[in-house]
């Protein structure tokens, strides 16, 4: 688990396999897969469908999808993932569960970067 040459399919099929509260260390693991994880979507577990934002290749209409997840985890990850489409990053930024998480998507273009970092808070 903590051996820097560990094997990709090792440190997925222990992440799948053992949930335990260290799980998560094994996603800074340089070698831990990030392609083949959209098909995850539809686990039953929660920390397992958020593989999903680590799949370059995961179908944006998948991401979409999964704002609707029942885990609020879940919609937060797919908020803050690149793999929305900017539009919907945007429309995210008026939604009052979502907009944290939107507001630091990496995808969110720069315009509206622009505009939250200049408007004048809500008195």
């Amino acid at each position: 688990m903590h051996h820097p040459a560990a094997p990709a399919a090792l440190l997925l099929r222990i992440y799948l396999d053992h949930g335990g509260c260290l799980r998560h260390r094994l996603l800074h693991q340089p070698r831990f897969p990030t392609t083949g994880l959209a098909h995850f979507a539809t686990h039953p577990e929660p920390a397992i469908r958020r593989l999903i934002i680590r799949d370059p290749d995961t179908d944006p209409a998948t991401a979409e999808r999964m704002l609707n997840d029942p885990d609020e985890t879940v919609r937060k990850a797919i908020a803050g993932s690149p793999r929305l489409p900017p539009p919907r990053i945007t429309a995210l930024l008026e939604h009052p569960e979502l907009n944290t998480a939107a507001a630091a998507n990496p995808a969110l273009p720069t315009k509206e970067m622009e505009r939250l970092l200049t408007r004048r808070p809500e008195q």
